[in-house]
């Protein structure tokens, strides 16, 4: 029976390997391992299996699927909002990250893959750039289905292996293979044009300089600088295009922010239901729509003003105590942690900051290949690793 079971969570990893690597690459690839992942874990579960010990800010994503499942009772399109909670299934992949990630060589061969299909994906998108051009309409998705999407999967990676990389001394050939893999992931970022991408990952790094390397921030920022100076011209006018008020996408968000606003005004505690904001909207003889807005989104590309409008009061406080939480168990292990450790906390504390402040100009929580790799990230500093005490402040099965 042992060796049934080891050899079922071998599969698995092998298969959670090939999830990876995929979820830059094909989301129809990712349904279906995960599906088996998922099988093969209920199997588990089934045999006597332990479920995982899971940080407690899980509570919180509970009570969120909880409140989201309230909503769809009240929702304007019930059968809409059922289809679109196949997505809550997603948040079973913490277990299943907890419950296969459970040596340091499977974390170390899992980050690799990530780290693989990154350079992959960002190579892919420099060879659009250099066949076609950068242009603004006809933004890189690379081998997704969305520019946002195609960023987004970069970002996370983006921050955590640079914050790792300043944190570790790996030997010189690992030092410079992650190197190298930084440099074209940040080229097809830049390339990307996706401004909520490039706010995350300079706020968060900003930051993480600002209080573990201080010295490189003084000489990164004119180096940065320097960099938007000779970038492109399309990626530099898209760079000021940030501040400026007339950039009709920036006019935009401030429309989606008065629709939202007046939707929870009228529906707080259970919003229009998730996947509705374009039906309220449109609806109603449309008072939802400000009377100056050009276009119509099927999102109100902002997190917190989404979840608000869509599930209501109680379910943003889930996310946003979920968030916090998050934000306080990581910074706990990062006081905890040395070494290899001390690097997977931080690392995963400022790709999770990124993640909340390109959240806040998109709504990219409401995007399955990104709470993918989302998830993948939030649990690293949780895993029950030989030799380690495990991070909880409250355990959850």
């Amino acid at each position: 029976m042992k060796r049934s079971a080891s050899s079922s969570t071998e599969t698995a990893f092998v298969l959670l390997l090939g999830f990876l690597f995929l979820i830059d690459i094909s989301i129809a690839a990712c349904y279906i391992l995960g599906t088996i992942i998922l099988a093969l874990f209920l199997l588990h579960l089934l045999r006597g299996g332990r479920f995982p010990l899971l940080p407690s800010f899980n509570w919180f994503f509970a009570a969120y699927i909880v409140f989201t499942l309230l909503s769809t009772v009240f929702s304007l399109d019930r059968a809409a909002s059922i289809r679109d909670n196949k997505e809550l299934l997603i948040f079973l992949l913490i277990p299943i990250y907890h419950w296969l990630l459970d040596s340091r060589k499977r974390v170390r061969l899992s980050l690799w893959v990530v780290l693989a299909s990154a350079v992959f994906s960002s190579l892919a998108g420099i060879f659009t750039v250099f066949s076609k051009g950068i242009i603004l309409n006809d933004r890189l998705t690379g081998f997704t289905s969305h520019w946002m999407t195609y960023s987004g999967l970069l970002m996370l990676p983006f921050i955590f292996f640079a914050v790792r990389l300043v944190l570790r001394h790996d030997d010189g050939k690992e030092t410079a293979v992650v190197s190298l893999a930084l440099v074209a992931l940040l080229a097809a970022i830049a390339f990307s044009l996706t401004r909520n991408v490039w706010l995350g990952i300079a706020f968060s790094l900003a930051l993480f300089l600002f209080f573990f390397r201080p010295r490189y921030f003084l000489a990164l920022a004119p180096l940065l600088l320097v960099l938007v100076l000779l970038a492109p011209a399309t990626v530099k006018s898209r760079v000021f295009s940030i501040v400026d008020l007339q950039d009709r996408s920036n006019r935009d968000r401030i429309y989606m922010a008065w629709s939202g606003w007046k939707i929870f005004q009228d529906r707080p505690w259970t919003g229009v239901g998730s996947h509705n904001i374009e039906k309220a909207i449109l609806g109603n003889e449309a008072r939802y729509r400000h009377p100056d807005a050009e276009q119509v989104n099927l999102h109100l590309h902002n997190n917190f003003l989404q979840i608000l409008a869509e599930r209501g009061v109680f379910a943003l406080a889930s996310f946003v105590l979920a968030c916090l939480f998050i934000l306080l168990q990581v910074l706990k292990r990062l006081k905890e942690q040395q070494g290899e450790g001390r690097a997977l906390a931080a690392g995963t504390l400022f790709a999770f900051i990124g993640f909340l402040v390109a959240g806040l100009f998109e709504f990219n929580f409401g995007d399955s290949e990104i709470k993918f790799m989302l998830f993948f990230f939030i649990s690293l500093p949780f895993l029950a690793l030989p030799g380690e005490t495990h991070a909880q402040t409250e355990p959850l099965r």
